[in-house]
């Protein structure tokens, strides 16, 4: 198994913390510009870890997307425990002079500047059962609803249950189905209205 890589957790900025049922302590942090390195770092270990089958489920991230995506004022997430990266996900705020949210295949999107979409969340496998993803979904709909974004949206592969139900389990329903037109693969679109 990979490594997880270090991150020394003085250098970000703590959205909450809590403890495991094991009790070990996390943090949930921003992750921003300075993180990109360790944030390409994780994500090549995520791909690395899936099967050949599971490798279309997690779309890799270009340094330069990443630092345009911060450059834009854009938002990131992380969760990190001991020192540690566990998780992360990238959160697309819209405005109407960059309107992309990032959807492929979604009609009817609602005006940028009330849209937050949660992209690339990445799990390290070790750390199955701990509620990582939750906590990422969790930390995005916050975040989303302080931003007064109330149209929280994401999308996923068809094939990814995991992923899926993650989403649905945590209040953002499927409302639609949609094709990424650059490799055909069958779509879930996901909404949830935030109270603002």
């Amino acid at each position: 198994m990979t490594k997880i890589p270090d991150i020394q957790i003085d250098n970000f900025d703590i959205i909450s913390s809590d403890t495991f049922k094991g009790g070990a302590a996390f943090h949930v942090v921003a992750l921003s510009k300075k993180n990109i390195q360790t944030m390409l770092i994780f994500q090549q270990m995520i791909l690395d870890s899936l099967k050949n089958d599971e490798k279309s489920f997690f779309l890799e991230k270009s340094e330069n997307y990443l630092t345009t995506h911060f450059n834009k004022g854009s938002k990131a997430v992380g969760v990190v425990s001991g020192n540690k990266l566990l998780g992360q996900a990238l959160i697309t705020q819209p405005t109407d002079a960059d309107p992309e949210t990032g959807m492929t295949d979604m009609v009817n999107l609602p005006a940028p500047q009330t849209v937050s979409v949660i992209q690339g969340v990445g799990v390290h496998p070790s750390t199955r059962g701990l509620k990582i993803g939750d906590k990422l979904i969790n930390a995005w709909l916050e975040i989303a609803a302080n931003d007064k974004r109330e149209n929280a949206l994401a999308e996923t592969d068809q094939n990814n249950k995991y992923s899926w139900k993650l989403f649905v389990k945590n209040g953002v329903d499927i409302v639609s189905e949609g094709v990424d037109p650059d490799d055909g693969t069958k779509l879930y679109n996901h909404h949830k209205v935030l109270k603002i």
